[in-house]
């Protein structure tokens, strides 16, 4: 296909990592795939953008966001769905993303945030104070969301919708409380299901 064609093309002249869609083989999510079922997945998100479906891929905290409808997305959870198409993923990478998208944006599951949209950048702000010290942190006002990189044995990643923030802290809660009470009732996301102390994740 032209786009398999384009993509090997471009990782000879050593231009196909340009930030949105990774090729070092660093991150966990990618090494669920072989070196051919990463390039094929890789070959599947960029036509999947480049039929409309804006999206950038947060490489170290193996999230993948949307911006239309808002959306966060695992790509541990893609990467194994992927995975799990086997041949038929690599004869067809373009239709298997694509097929694993519509899923993923019209149905809320567990490693998948559907967010509702922009939060202020005040809400913002309080939600990092409270949460960058856990680790590498990620937030997008526009978006709605956050996303931090839990401790723990097995690195996750934590995802909040800043709207469900939002809704708290306007009932007075501050916001350590409200995004604490957020994981202890699980109104958040993980990139894979949570382990350890992560269960049992307190904010300092």
């Amino acid at each position: 296909m032209w786009i398999t064609r384009r993509l090997r093309r471009d990782k000879q002249k050593g231009q196909a990592d340009d930030g949105r869609f990774p090729v070092e083989r660093k991150w966990g999510w990618q090494l669920q795939l072989s070196a051919q079922a990463e390039t094929a997945f890789m070959t599947g998100l960029r036509a999947y953008e480049e039929g409309g479906g804006k999206l950038t891929i947060h490489g170290e905290h193996g999230i993948l966001t949307l911006a239309d409808p808002p959306r966060a997305i695992s790509l541990y959870v893609l990467a194994a769905r992927f995975a799990a198409l086997s041949h038929n993923a690599l004869r067809d990478p373009e239709g298997a993303v694509e097929g694993l998208m519509k899923v993923c944006v019209e149905v809320a599951q567990p490693g998948v945030l559907h967010l509702r949209g922009t939060a202020s950048r005040e809400v913002l702000a309080a939600v990092r104070e409270v949460t960058e010290n856990l680790g590498s942190w990620y937030g997008d006002a526009e978006l709605g969301y956050v996303s931090v990189i839990a401790p723990g044995e097995d690195e996750n990643t934590l995802m909040i919708d800043l709207s469900k923030a939002a809704e708290r802290h306007a009932a007075g809660d501050a916001m350590r409380e409200v995004v604490q009470g957020l994981i202890d009732d699980g109104e958040v996301t993980w990139a894979r299901p949570p382990v350890g102390e992560q269960r049992r994740l307190l904010l300092k």
